[in-house]
C-alpha cells in the first residue's frame, strides 16, 4: 500500500504548491512560478474547476500537484484537457504517477477526448516522462535562446539610448508594437504593457530614440533562477535598433552581476524568427524548445 494520499483541491494548499513550483523554478531553466495571489487570481475565475486540482501527501506533508484546464474543440466537436502533468519534489517520482493516474479519471468523467501538454527539454527530465505517459509530439510553441557572457557581440549606437517613461511613451510602443506584430491589436499591448511594468523583477526598461521618437523598445528582468535574467519584451523599427537595444540591455545585465541571459521566441511567428536572427547575431544560441505533446484518451 502507498504512503502518498491524494486530495482534491483547497485554497489552503495554495501556498504549499507555489513553494513546490518555487523549488523546482531553481533547478528548471525554462520554467517559472507564479506567486500565491497571481494563483488565487487564477483561481478565482468563472472558469476555474477545482475538480482539475490535486494534491499529492506524504506524512502530511505536500509532495506534489497536478492541475488542468479543460476547453471545448469547436472545430473536432470535442473536449480538450491541457496540462503541464504532474510536479513533484525529488525523491518523490511515485507521486508523478499517482497524480497523474487520479488525473485520468477526472478528465474521462468529464467526458474529455485528449489531453495536451506544453512541455520543455530544458526542465529537468519532464518532456521524457510525458513521452513515458504516452504522449506524442504535436507541434512546436516557442523555441528557447540562451546567451553566455563570453559569447556576447555588443553593439553600439549613435542614437540616444535612455530610459522608458511608460506614462509619456506608451503610445510610441503601441504603434511600433502594432506594425511589427500583426496579431496584436493596441487594446493587447497596452495591458501587455500595463501588466509589465507591474513586474516585480523588472531590471531595466531602455529605448533607442532619435529626434524625440522611440525607435526600440526592450525591459530586461530577473529570473526565478540564480544569475538569470529574461528579456521578455522587445521592439525595432529595423533589426539594427532592436539589437542596439537589446546590446544595452545585456551590459546592464552583466554590470549587475548576472551570468547569463535567456529569450522565447515563437517559431511560427515570420517577426519572431526575424528576432531570432537578430539575437543570433548577439551571441545567443537555441538551446531548446516548448512542444505540446498529445495523447487521445
Amino acid at each position: 500500500m502507498s504512503d502518498y494520499i491524494i486530495k482534491g483541491y483547497n485554497e489552503d494548499f495554495i501556498e504549499d504548491q507555489v513553494n513546490i513550483g518555487s523549488t523546482l523554478a531553481k533547478e528548471w531553466l525554462a520554467y517559472t512560478q507564479s506567486n500565491v495571489e497571481q494563483v488565487k487570481q487564477v483561481y478565482s475565475r468563472d472558469d476555474f474547476d477545482p475538480e482539475t486540482r490535486l494534491y499529492c501527501f506524504k506524512d502530511d506533508k505536500m509532495v506534489g500537484y497536478i492541475g488542468a484546464t479543460i476547453r471545448d474543440d469547436e472545430e473536432e466537436k470535442i473536449k480538450i484537457s491541457q496540462t503541464r502533468l504532474a510536479f513533484a519534489l525529488p525523491g518523490h517520482e511515485e507521486a508523478y504517477d499517482l497524480l497523474y493516474d487520479e488525473l485520468l479519471k477526472v478528465l474521462k468523467k468529464k467526458e474529455v477526448k485528449r489531453i495536451e501538454s506544453p512541455q520543455n527539454n530544458l526542465n529537468g527530465n519532464t518532456y521524457e516522462l510525458a513521452k513515458k505517459k504516452g504522449f506524442e509530439y504535436s507541434r512546436s510553441v516557442a523555441e528557447t535562446y540562451l546567451l553566455s557572457p563570453d559569447k556576447f557581440k555588443k553593439f553600439e549606437t549613435e542614437e540616444i539610448v535612455d530610459e522608458y517613461n511608460h506614462e509619456k511613451e506608451i503610445e510610441y510602443i503601441i504603434k511600433m508594437f502594432d506594425e511589427a506584430y500583426e496579431q496584436l491589436t493596441p487594446e493587447r499591448i497596452q495591458t501587455m504593457m500595463n501588466n509589465l511594468m507591474e513586474n516585480p523583477n523588472i531590471l531595466a526598461q531602455r529605448t533607442v530614440k532619435k529626434d524625440g521618437e522611440i525607435l526600440a523598445y526592450g525591459c530586461l528582468i530577473k529570473s526565478q533562477k540564480p544569475n538569470l535574467t529574461q528579456l521578455p519584451v522587445f521592439c525595432g523599427i529595423n533589426s539594427e535598433y532592436k539589437k542596439h537595444v537589446l546590446s544595452d540591455l545585456i551590459g546592464i545585465s552583466k554590470e549587475k552581476g548576472f551570468e547569463r541571459t535567456i529569450v522565447y521566441l515563437n517559431p511560427n511567428n515570420p517577426t519572431d524568427q526575424e528576432e531570432a536572427k537578430d539575437i543570433v547575431t548577439l551571441g545567443f544560441e537555441k538551446v531548446g524548445q516548448y512542444d505540446v505533446l498529445m495523447k487521445e484518451i
